[in-house]
């Protein structure tokens, strides 16, 4: 699998999880949507740092 498959991915997997992690916290408990988004972020800057290292 290539560099842009797996950057590909790993941004929707950050894009899915952000948006559970805001309707968690607007709906639900705003501590548990905090560390959904905290969580889903580690997908991010693993993308972000594929893309600094080419």
């Amino acid at each position: 699998m290539n560099k842009d498959k797996i950057r590909n991915i790993l941004n929707i997997i950050f894009m899915i999880t952000a948006l559970v992690g805001v309707i968690w916290y607007l709906t639900k408990d705003k501590t548990t949507g905090t560390y959904i988004i905290l969580f889903s972020m580690c997908f991010k800057i693993a993308e972000s740092s594929m893309r600094m290292i080419k």
